[in-house]
């Protein structure tokens, strides 16, 4: 499987900057199409915030969530992952 930009495809898509191959069950796919499917509300719940600029309550808890969040998408593609996709994780310094 591959991965590019929250999508999860069986084949290489061709002129994506960034690609990660991962080997997984047809569950552990829909685990991570649901950590996806989360993140995206994650983000626009931090978008709310920062549309308000003068409106701090709160922002720093919905900025840690989508931050831990999307750690947790990185650790679940890092232990799915190719050697390639987990050296490619450890160059970001996401995990570290």
């Amino acid at each position: 499987m591959k991965i590019t930009e929250k999508e999860i495809n069986k084949v290489s898509v061709p002129d994506r900057a960034a690609e990660f191959e991962i080997r997984a069950t047809h569950d552990e796919v829909e685990e991570l199409e649901e950590l996806f499917q989360k993140e995206n509300k994650d983000a626009k719940n931090s978008i709310e915030y920062l549309s308000k600029p003068f409106d701090e309550w709160g922002a720093d808890d919905e900025r840690n969530s989508y931050d831990d969040h999307l750690i947790k998408v990185y650790r679940t593609v890092y232990h799915l992952g190719t050697k390639e996709t987990k050296e490619k994780i450890n160059q970001l310094g996401i995990l570290t």
